[in-house]
């Protein structure tokens, strides 16, 4: 895995993700819709708190038109809105709590 689009507005959530991100030699690419996405762009991690980002067509849009697997967090996951998510294109959505510090081994899993 060498880019990673980050659908982030949180500057914290974002400096902390890109962190662990360049310490695994990952390209990072802040993108804001997918006319942003790298070439060649595997995954894409979303805050699904944020607005614009938690959006079901601006998900579903990402996924369709990428084909790219979506990580999806939120400060608390709801059973309803995981199935929702994970209807429409998200392939893991996570605590926010728990996305920054578990980032490299879910990465290491879903490289095998």
């Amino acid at each position: 895995m060498k880019n990673i689009a980050l659908f982030i507005k949180d500057f914290q959530k974002g400096t902390e993700l890109s962190n662990h991100l360049v310490e695994m030699d990952i390209d990072i690419t802040f993108a804001e819709s997918i006319y942003d996405l790298p070439d060649h762009c595997e995954i894409g991690i979303i805050d699904l708190d944020e607005e614009k980002f938690a959006d079901q067509d601006f998900v579903a849009e990402v996924k369709n038109q990428s084909g790219i697997t979506l990580i999806g967090y939120m400060d608390k996951v709801k059973k309803g809105l995981l199935d929702d998510y994970k209807s429409i294109g998200c392939d893991m959505i996570l605590p926010k709590a728990s996305i920054a510090k578990n980032i490299k081994r879910i990465l290491i899993e879903m490289s095998k």
